[in-house]
């Protein structure tokens, strides 16, 4: 957030190429309109004479930048707020004098005029009111469309009096010629004017007309681009049910939160009735004097007791902003003197957000009472999906409150400038920029990704980090790779710390429900906010620490806001598109929606995985989706990373030698359990009479879509997780494109301290995915058990293969078992090894394994299998070379023929009468007898 240049010079600027020679000072912005032009005003003098000053108006339009001056006035006037009507035809504008009354008391008197804007031609400003105001007076155009001010040549304007009324005034436009035309005009038959002929016009004082609309107001803004008037007006409290009805008590007032729209063709509506639950608001009758600060951007109309703006967008949100101040209440004996001075204040806000129906409430302790009462924060829209609330010196809260998606992933963090600053004033919305109210310097904020990169390194509270996570994962644009590697170099300086596992499933879970939405059409749309956004718990408070002050936030849901506003079938055209119809569409759009939670697969894949064996399985026995093979979404993230694939960016081969592997399973209990849930929630209930038309012209088409986007949120799982595990070695330190070695020869080749640093992180990754249910890329399973072999002990090693984090697949435990030498300590660590194998895929390492040790197992599960009268599969033992038994000496041969002779004919005998001599492998038995005879223990 950098200072760009000044509004004010640009504005001297725009005067100068236009021929102004005079000296221009003291710029003030007066009001924004529909089309974003500004008005300004501004004190000429001719600098030779500085004594003959005098004030003037300009409008400035951005589009165009052009700055035209529609009035001079013939001396300095104090001009606060100004309007202009549609065509530049009309000018408002409101003045602000300070006074002393006959008391000697000293007030502000607010004066409103109406004037011609003609080049060239000196007019006369005509008073609108007589009566001099010590209230805050302010005036407004309507921006009527062009053929509605055509047909009639009238335009409308607000007249705003606090705690007084609001009064709508109608001003008509005439033609100047013969009195027979100007008859005609009266009649009504209006011909069109000629606007850009100053003498061709003008506007009759005798057919000014006005309307009070509301009475006893204590909060008003005007909203520009929607056409609309919001206010707050004191109402009744309704009455409880055992409340005595005497008009001897006083009623209660509470404030209330309407809103006028208003059309070019139709009547004046309220669309809006919300009940605010705010703190004593000082009324006309409380006898206390009203200090005004006159905000004429946007246009409100209060005192400084109520510090409430509202931000809207056309696309249907809204939100409802209040801020304040307030001293907690202490213990008798923690209170200071009266002669004490308050030094501390607690700074809160509370936004509510109308189209989701909830509240933000934000509290911020510990605020010097000198710097709390300057405090002016901004509320503006950052993006698409963001609300940003900003105090200069203070903090930046990053709102996640878009319409996409439920609020959520809040982020917290210091001000990206320590920059003077005494109020930014949102001006230009298409590129971000604001301007102080005091300098009117103009300010971008566009918050730069270095300066959440650096609120993510410093934080402590996992909450913050983990927003920061989901903010450049889900919401951002640009090089999504390298800011997130960025980010992983910061976790992974701490791998062992208990955030590190959180903020890597959240970078799965936001990563997968970005990138699924790529591939998906308008139509499927409707499922994708079904589709798992975070990781966050939305309803859980956040608290986080900002330099030195302690940041609180919360949710409150409101309940039954739709109630609050008018339904299409209400309005006075059922059938036109405005806010307020987005926004009653929204609301109930937002309501009751279940988003799918990993949870549900982690509990089927419990069993599912008790029962998975890759030996016993195979691709053709593997449950499939009813409308598509779950191979398909392999075939899918396949296609889509083809060119990825080729460069090889991961530390293994993306192969497993296992007939059914474990990622086919993973990613079809991911598929069939989140095409169950969005049929479930997409299905709309039909009942009554009405059900055939349902049926048959349902709006709704999400329910054929269920496969195409459970299949594409499935394969952005394997794309996010295989994309995770390529940036985690990169930070690892593996340079990939240097190393011409892959999977078990890569390990061999790096340090034993790599080795480590390598299994740490990828531990880390390899909880982070199992515990959501994510896919493995294929070959990782492997490659993670043989690196850990290598960068643990032996017994640490068995310990992470006891408890199932290591995978024992054949190809790997067939090295393992190779590198291991055949030295006493060795085979017991083979033998350990191997028991902890299912019986198929021991007795295929046991054929592999040259030892006579390994023949003496085979041989006691031949004759197992024979005296328990299993089938017997002969599979080439017979075919194994016969040893001949030498003893050293004739001694020791007599002795070893002795002590065999006996045992080994009875056991015979066993066999034979249990199976026929087809049966038997007479060369395995004999090759285990002689191995046991040389004193091999098992």
């Amino acid at each position: 957030m950098l200072k760009q240049e000044n509004l004010a010079a640009n504005f001297c600027g725009l005067l100068a190429v236009s021929g102004c020679k005079e000296v221009a000072i003291e710029w003030r912005i007066l009001g924004k309109e529909q089309d974003g032009s500004l008005l300004t005003s501004w004190v000429s003098f001719n600098a030779k004479n500085r004594a003959e000053q005098r004030s003037n108006i300009g409008i400035y339009t951005p589009m165009l930048k052009t700055l035209q001056t529609v009035f001079r006035f013939p001396t300095k006037e104090n001009v606060i707020q100004a309007s202009v009507n549609l065509t530049k035809t009309l000018l408002l504008f409101t003045t602000k004098e300070l006074r002393q009354e006959e008391s000697g008391r000293k007030t502000d008197i607010y004066r409103t005029f109406l004037v011609e804007i003609k080049e060239g031609v000196e007019v006369e400003p005509f008073l609108l009111m007589e009566v001099d105001r010590n209230h805050q007076m302010m005036a407004q155009f309507l921006w009527r469309n062009l053929a509605t001010f055509e047909k009639s040549n009238q335009d409308k304007f607000l007249v705003m009096i606090h705690h007084e009324q609001v009064l709508l005034y109608t001003v008509t436009l005439k033609k100047v010629g013969v009195e027979g035309e100007e008859e005609e005009d009266v009649l009504g038959s209006c011909s069109k004017l000629n606007i850009s002929d100053p003498g061709a016009w003008y506007w009759d004082k005798d057919c000014l007309k006005s309307e009070t609309i509301t009475k006893g107001f204590v909060w008003a803004q005007w909203d520009p681009s929607v056409q609309a008037l919001y206010y707050i007006h004191m109402k009744p409290a309704p009455k409880m049910l055992f409340e005595k009805d005497d008009g001897s008590t006083e009623r209660k007032m509470n404030p209330t939160l309407s809103a006028f729209q208003f059309h070019d063709d139709l009547r004046t509506e309220t669309v809006l009735n919300i009940p605010l639950n705010l703190p004593n608001i000082p009324t006309s009758s409380s006898g206390t004097e009203d200090i005004y600060e006159d905000d004429a951007v946007p246009l409100r109309i209060h005192d400084s007791s109520l510090n409430l703006i509202i931000v809207s967008d056309p696309v249907g949100m809204l939100y409802v902003c209040h801020y304040y101040l307030y001293q907690p209440i202490k213990q008798s004996d923690e209170e200071a003197s009266t002669s004490q001075r308050i030094c501390d204040v607690h700074f809160a806000y509370s936004v509510t957000i109308l189209h989701h129906g909830c509240v933000i409430h934000c509290v911020i302790p510990g605020i010097p009472w000198d710097k709390a009462k300057t405090m002016k924060p901004t509320f503006t829209q950052h993006g698409d999906h963001h609300m940003l609330v900003f105090q200069a010196d203070l903090f930046m809260h990053l709102l996640d409150v878009g319409v996409s998606h439920e609020p959520c992933c809040h982020i917290v963090c210091p001000p990206f400038t320590r920059q003077p600053v005494t109020h930014l004033v949102p001006c230009f919305a298409t590129n971000n920029i604001c301007y102080d109210s005091a300098t009117l310097d103009l300010i971008s904020i566009t918050i730069p990704k270095s300066h959440l990169i650096e609120a993510f390194r410093n934080d402590t509270s996992v909450d913050n980090r983990l927003a920061i996570v989901h903010y450049f994962l889900a919401h951002s644009s640009g090089d999504i790779v390298e800011i997130f590697s960025e980010l992983l170099g910061i976790i992974m300086e701490r791998p062992l710390h208990l955030d590190t596992v959180p903020l890597l499933k959240e970078a799965l879970i936001s990563g997968s429900y970005a990138s699924s939405k790529k591939g998906l059409s308008q139509d499927q749309l409707a499922l994708y906010r079904l589709l798992p956004l975070t990781t966050c718990n939305t309803s859980k408070p956040i608290q986080a620490k900002v330099s030195d002050l302690t940041v609180g936030l919360s949710h409150e849901t409101l309940y039954n806001t739709s109630m609050m506003l008018l339904s299409p079938q209400q309005r006075l055209s059922p059938y036109r598109k405005d806010i307020w119809t987005q926004l009653w569409e929204r609301l109930n759009d937002n309501k009751e929606r279940a988003r799918f939670a990993q949870e549900q697969v982690i509990e089927k894949l419990m069993y599912s995985l008790t029962c998975y064996q890759p030996e016993a399985l195979s691709r053709c026995s593997t449950p499939m989706s009813p409308a598509n093979p779950i191979v398909n979404v392999a075939a899918e993230f396949a296609a889509a990373s083809s060119r990825r694939t080729m460069q090889n960016d991961l530390p293994f081969l993306e192969t497993e030698e296992c007939t059914a592997s474990k990622q086919e399973l993973v990613l079809n209990v991911n598929l069939r359990e989140l095409s169950m849930h969005l049929v479930k929630h997409s299905v709309k209930e039909v009942s009554g009479f009405r059900w055939l038309k349902n049926a048959f012209y349902d709006s709704n088409p999400a329910p054929s879509h269920v496969h195409a986007v459970a299949t594409r949120y499935v394969a952005a799982q394997l794309e996010q997780s295989r994309a995770l595990c390529v940036l985690i070695c990169k930070t690892a330190g593996l340079d990939l494109a240097l190393e011409n070695e892959r999977g078990f020869a890569l390990v061999d080749q790096l340090t034993s301290a790599q080795q480590l640093k390598l299994f740490t992180l990828l531990e880390r990754y390899c909880l982070a995915t199992e515990s959501l249910a994510f896919p493995f890329p294929l070959g990782f399973s492997s490659f993670f058990t043989y690196l850990g072999y290598r960068a643990l002990s032996f017994d640490n090693f068995m310990q992470y293969s006891e408890h199932h984090v290591f995978e024992l697949q054949i190809d790997v435990v067939k090295v393992i078992i190779a590198d291991i030498d055949d030295s006493t300590e060795g085979i017991q660590r083979k033998l350990s090894l191997l028991m902890m194998l299912p019986r198929t895929r021991a007795r295929r390492l046991l054929n592999s394994w040259n030892h006579p040790v390994s023949t003496m197992l085979k041989g006691r599960e031949h004759a197992l299998n024979i005296l328990s009268g299993n089938s017997v599969h002969l599979r080439g033992y017979s075919q194994m070379k016969k040893r001949e038994y030498k003893p050293k000496d004739l001694g020791e041969q007599m002795s070893a023929v002795q002590k065999l002779q006996e045992p080994l004919d009875c056991f015979l005998d066993l066999l034979t009468a249990k199976a026929s001599l087809n049966e038997l492998d007479f060369n395995l038995l004999i090759e285990t007898t002689l191995s046991s005879v040389e004193n091999f223990e098992l």
